[in-house]
């Protein structure tokens, strides 16, 4: 269909167009019927804007059609040429999924943006000498915590984290090192939540925690100086951003201090004394789980009520966590029962995961079999220890320090986005 049909635009320029109906409007009313009368309304997809264009006669143009046109420099829609007919034509599908914006920015300009970040990154830690790792995303052990949920196959599991092989690296003699990395792990779906996502890791020998908490600082300032898409928001706040310690947050919020010697039952108690006894349902019979696990699950009953009321939109580092809550971690130079861990947390989720990592081989088997107790406590299949990465501590993991930053998360925060789907070329539900 070709005509020289006129519509008004007051956001195009001069030039030539196509671009994607999404609805024509009757007045107030949405339609899927073809425009037929004067005045009527579509709007219009053009490079993952939308513009509105009023109808001054009749052209047949249907929800869903591509359609090439012409702007004068009046403003004058003349040229109108339906290029593809809207068959089977679904607003939600993959026509559209990408380019159609919820609301500015479509999917497709954010992951323009990805791309720049994943580059800005890999900038930064090429300019600080590091080396990229690629290790197995197929492996025959996963990590043991009981919190996660990983994906087994025929021949192994698929990746949780690609600590172990990257430790094993580290013990073989690399000193810097980072990874890109894709991991799996099931039950984990929601706005911040995917069961693929992409891992940042990276580790430094004889470099405490600290350091690396910087690293983070740093990169974020080299985004913010290289991305130039227009879906990434610059406002965020400058480094250094504050740190604060578990027992501080405890005391500061709930009242409750604590002093990293205390039992679950215990905990338990002092959370009844400062008026928390009602986030405890449903946990009351300790005698069912493991101590870590009742400690783990008590702990956190309290630590939600915390992220409810506290993380905003400044980045915060949180350190010093009870040992029982860090499997991985060495413990805490300064505060006996806490362990040398770090949290960043930004807009109520958690961005990174830091360990002054544990180098005692001895010590890290004691804690995997306790994992592996938790999990049958809950009822859960037991998964295989990494031999291998346990035979690696034995040979001399040296002192080291390392940090894991969800790299989706990373980005929905950078561009104030709300749901991982939307950084995601496919999301769980979308495959």
């Amino acid at each position: 269909m070709s005509s020289s049909s006129h519509f008004s635009s007051n956001s195009l320029l001069s030039g030539s167009y196509q671009g994607r109906v999404l609805e024509v409007i009757c007045g107030d009313e949405k339609s899927n019927e073809p425009t037929s009368e004067i005045n009527n309304k579509i709007i219009v997809l053009i490079k993952d804007q939308l513009h509105t264009l009023s109808l001054q006669e009749n052209v047949g143009i249907f929800q869903g059609a591509l359609i090439s046109f012409e702007v004068t420099e009046n403003g004058r829609v003349e040229k109108v040429k339906t290029e593809q007919s809207p068959v089977n034509f679904d607003a939600e599908g993959d026509v559209l999924r990408w380019r159609r914006p919820a609301k500015y920015p479509s999917r497709m300009e954010l992951l323009r943006t990805r791309q720049q970040i994943i580059r800005g990154i890999r900038e930064w830690f090429e300019q600080q000498d590091f080396i990229e790792t690629e290790t197995p995303v197929l492996v025959p052990a996963p990590s043991p915590e009981s919190q996660l949920f990983p994906i087994k196959t025929n021949s192994g599991f698929l990746v949780t984290s690609p600590e172990f092989q990257m430790k094993r690296l580290l013990t073989g003699g690399f000193e810097k090192i980072y990874q890109l990395a894709r991991c799996f792990r099931n039950a984990e779906s929601g706005p911040l939540h995917n069961p693929e996502f992409t891992l940042l890791e990276w580790y430094r020998i004889n470099e405490p925690l600290e350091v690396l908490m910087s690293d983070i600082e740093q990169v974020v300032m080299h985004l913010i100086e290289t991305v130039s898409t227009e879906s990434f928001v610059r406002e965020k706040p400058l480094p250094p951003w504050p740190r604060v310690t578990v027992c501080d947050l405890f005391k500061n919020h709930l009242n409750i201090i604590l002093d990293g010697s205390e039992s679950a039952v215990q905990l338990r108690e002092k959370a009844q004394q400062s008026g928390y006894a009602d986030l405890l349902d449903g946990i009351s019979d300790l005698s069912k789980l493991t101590e870590s696990l009742a400690y783990e699950q008590i702990f956190f009953r309290l630590w939600n009520q915390i992220d409810s009321e506290f993380f905003g939109s400044i980045p915060l580092f949180v350190y010093e966590w009870p040992m029982p809550l860090a499997s991985l971690a060495k413990p805490c130079p300064k505060h006996s029962g806490f362990a040398d861990r770090v949290e960043l947390y930004v807009n109520g989720m958690e961005l990174a995961n830091g360990f002054g990592e544990l180098t005692d081989a001895a010590e890290q088997r004691r804690r995997f079999e306790q994992d592996l107790r938790n999990r049958n406590s809950e009822g859960r299949e037991s998964v295989p220890l990494d031999k291998k990465f346990l035979k690696s501590l034995e040979q001399g993991l040296p002192k080291c320090s390392g940090m894991a930053l969800g790299v989706d998360r990373l980005i929905m925060w950078l561009c104030d986005v709300k749901h991982i789907r939307e950084v995601l070329c496919f999301a769980e539900d979308e495959i």
